[in-house]
C-alpha cells in the first residue's frame, strides 16, 4: 500500500475504473487518463479508481505526484497495484477496492508457473489490467482480479496446463498468501550499463547480454529497453524473457580491477 501526495487536474471524461486497454502506451496519454480520475472523483464526489498498474506505471506517478491517491493491489507490498482516489472527507478502507482474489485449487500434483496462469486468463479475452499479481505456490495459487470478471474467471477456468483446478473467490482475510521467493546475488560488473548488469546477474558473456536486448527480450521497469548502454538504477526491475526478473537493488565500492560491487535480487 502506498498513499500520495499533489496532482493538476486534467480535464476530460472517464470511466469509474477501467483506463487504457492496451499494454503500454504514450507516457503524456496515461498522465492525462490518470488526472481525469481525479477530475470526476473531485466533479462527483465519488471514489474513482484505475486499472491495475504496473512497476513502470507506478513510477510515473511518483514523477508527478498525486493527491488524496492510494495504491493497492490486494495485499501488503503487492507489485500490481490500483490507484484509488478518494473524496477529502471520505474514510477510505481498502475494502472500498474493486478486487477480488481467487484460490486455485490443483486436484493432483502438477508444477504450474506463473505463466501458465495468466495465459489461461488471457486465453479467455481478458485485458492485461484487470489481473493483478498471481502468487503460484503447492497446492494453492492465488490471483488478483477486478470484481467484474472474477466469477467469469472461475466460471471458466477448470484446466490450466492440463492440470485440473478448482477456483473460487476467497476472503482475502482469511487466507495465507505464499511468501515471494527470491535470492539475493552480490557480484561485480565491468560498469552500470544494462548489458553489464544483466552479464553480471544471469552469469553470462557481455555479448550474449547485449544479443538479449537487441532482440527485444529485454525489459526495464516493464518497458523494453533497446539500448545495451542505458544505464541502470537502482531499484530498476530488469525482466529477461526466458531468465525472469531481477531487481537491482545497490552499487558499491569498485574493485582493483576497476569492477562495482553490485547487490541485485533475483525472483525464483
Amino acid at each position: 500500500m502506498c498513499i500520495f501526495s499533489s496532482l493538476s487536474l486534467i480535464a476530460g471524461l472517464f470511466p469509474a475504473y477501467g483506463l487504457y486497454s492496451g499494454t503500454f502506451m504514450d507516457n503524456n496519454i496515461f498522465i492525462k487518463q490518470i488526472g481525469d480520475i481525479y477530475k470526476l472523483s473531485d466533479k462527483y464526489a465519488c471514489s474513482r479508481f484505475s486499472h491495475f498498474l504496473n512497476s513502470h506505471e507506478q513510477i510515473l506517478l511518483n514523477n508527478e505526484g498525486l493527491a488524496n491517491g492510494v495504491l493497492f493491489g490486494g495485499y501488503d507490498d503487492a507489485e500490481r497495484c490500483v490507484l484509488g482516489v478518494f473524496p477529502e472527507w471520505y474514510e477510505m478502507d481498502f475494502s472500498d477496492f474493486p478486487i477480488k482474489v481467487i484460490k486455485f485449487t490443483k486436484k493432483y500434483e502438477r508444477e504450474l508457473t506463473h505463466r501458465d496462469f495468466l495465459g489461461t486468463a488471457l486465453s479467455l479475452g481478458i485485458e492485461r489490467n484487470r489481473i493483478g499479481d498471481i502468487l503460484v505456490d503447492n497446492p494453492f495459487s492465488y490471483m488478483f482480479v477486478f470484481n467484474d470478471v472474477a466469477d467469469f474467471v472461475c466460471r471458466s477456468i477448470t484446466k490450466i496446463a492440463n492440470c485440473g483446478v478448482k477456483a473460487e473467490i476467497a476472503d482475502i482475510k482469511s487466507i495465507k498468501l505464499p511468501e515471494r521467493t527470491f535470492k539475493i546475488i552480490e557480484t561485480v560488473a565491468a560498469s552500470l550499463r544494462l548489458d553489464a548488469v544483466i552479464a553480471a546477474g544471469l552469469n553470462i558473456s557481455r555479448k550474449k547480454a547485449r544479443g538479449y536486448i537487441e532482440a527485444g527480450k529485454v525489459s526495464v521497469n516493464h518497458t523494453e529497453e533497446p539500448k545495451i548502454d542505458a544505464a541502470v538504477m537502482e531499484n530498476d526491475l530488469l525482466s529477461i524473457r526466458g531468465f525472469g526478473r531481477m531487481q537491482f537493488l545497490h552499487s558499491g565500492n569498485k574493485t582493483r580491477s576497476d569492477r562495482i560491487h553490485i547487490i541485485l535480487k533475483k525472483y525464483i
